[in-house]
């Protein structure tokens, strides 16, 4: 026989005690078994992220910007930001206030962001989506590869380079009235788009041309308008030499001149708003006005040329404006040239009275139009006129 044997009876005192023991023993394992699914469920979400997008240790906003930006330009669909000494609400703000600030944002169709925080790191999560489609974006590269040497063609400056893609975009595209053509590869291929598609088309055309050149965001209106009427715009900022200047060829296809191609602060302060981030201090002076100084001090014999080239004939005195009305009067088209506004203003009618004279007409109708362009040094208001002469 085998006696086996009893501990005693536990009193019921000691069964509460065991129980509670028992408890704190489960409730710890239980802890423990959280946290480590906590941990688990936060390396597979960390994992997942780096599968789709690089992930950046951040400890400030430039940091922050500069992940944002390298992602967006390498065309991810992700990026993931970790980041100590925050909070979720605070780097949502933070991100927010950056994708906001990049002109390069522009590449974007929409985007998302996501934070989560825990044991003090917040890991956010950023998910972009493109105007374009990889193939979309393949099939712009080809074109401007195949294309840009033949339409930058015999330009052996940056200012001819710029002057170049300026025009070849003004005569392959027109502005999209239905609003429905904002990337490149929309642009393209519909010869259509809004200032979006303008402002993306020639930044990468620049690009490929060996320009610095950038992407602006924000408001725009006519320089005559007040600011209750500015609306959502997109141009670009280019950098010739030291100097940073804008450039709209969306306004310039639309006016038919080149009043905004690189111009600067002196224009820019009636009509262009960014709110997007610049790359430098914009010029004060537009370099028409520059070019101008150039001239009338005797500088540059180029300059003549140059401003000539980028902008129409630059009328200084009388002889200039006859010989300019004869030439439309002779020809029945339209006349541009760039002058003083009340040299103009006072000089027209005996002008076209004179030109009509050499071109023995003796009847002519006109009609023109004129756009601000810059004011010099000396006070003097320049505009761009647009003079049409009929002669019978």
């Amino acid at each position: 026989m085998i006696f086996r044997t009893c501990r005693p009876c536990p009193t019921f005192d000691e069964l509460v005690d065991d129980v509670e023991r028992k408890w704190k023993v489960a409730s710890v394992v239980k802890m423990r078994n959280i946290k480590m699914f906590i941990t688990i469920v936060i390396m597979i979400i960390m994992a997942f992220s780096v599968g789709f997008g690089k992930t950046y240790y951040v400890k400030s906003t430039d940091e922050i910007e500069k992940a944002i930006l390298s992602d967006i330009m390498s065309f991810e669909p992700t990026t993931v930001l970790v980041a100590r000494g925050t909070n979720n609400s605070t780097m949502l703000k933070v991100v927010d206030s950056v994708i906001k600030s990049l002109g390069e944002g522009l590449f974007l169709r929409q985007w998302a962001e996501n934070s989560v925080e825990q044991a003090g790191v917040v890991t956010t999560t950023i998910t972009y989506t493109y105007l374009e489609t990889v193939q979309e974006r393949k099939a712009v590269n080809d074109f401007i590869q195949k294309n840009i040497a033949s339409i930058i063609s015999g330009a052996k400056t940056e200012v001819e380079k710029v002057y170049m893609i300026n025009e070849w975009i003004k005569l392959n595209i027109e502005y999209d009235k239905t609003y429905s053509y904002r990337s490149v590869y929309a642009t393209l291929r519909n010869q259509r788009g809004v200032c979006q598609g303008y402002a993306l088309l020639f930044y990468k055309l620049a690009k490929a041309a060996g320009l610095q050149v950038y992407l602006v965001s924000g408001q725009g209106k006519d320089p005559t308008a007040s600011t209750r009427e500015l609306e959502p715009h997109a141009w670009n900022v280019v950098k010739i030499g030291n100097d940073y200047y804008y450039v709209d060829v969306t306004w310039n296809d639309g006016t038919g001149t080149n009043v905004y191609l690189l111009f600067g602060t002196d224009l820019a302060k009636y009509s262009h708003y960014p709110d997007t981030k610049l790359p430098g201090t914009i010029s004060a002076k537009s370099y028409a006005s520059k070019l101008y100084d150039e001239i009338v001090k005797g500088k540059s014999l180029a300059a003549s040329d140059i401003f000539d080239k980028l902008y129409g004939p630059f009328v200084l005195n009388y002889d200039n404006l006859v010989n300019y009305l004869y030439y439309g009067i002779k020809n029945k088209k339209e006349v541009t040239f760039v002058a003083d506004g009340n040299f103009v203003v006072n000089n027209l009618a005996d002008a076209i009275g004179d030109a009509m004279g050499y071109a023995n007409v003796y009847n002519v109708s006109y009609t023109y139009a004129y756009t601000y362009f810059f004011t010099a040094a000396d006070k003097k208001e320049f505009y761009v006129w647009k003079v049409r002469l009929n002669g019978k």
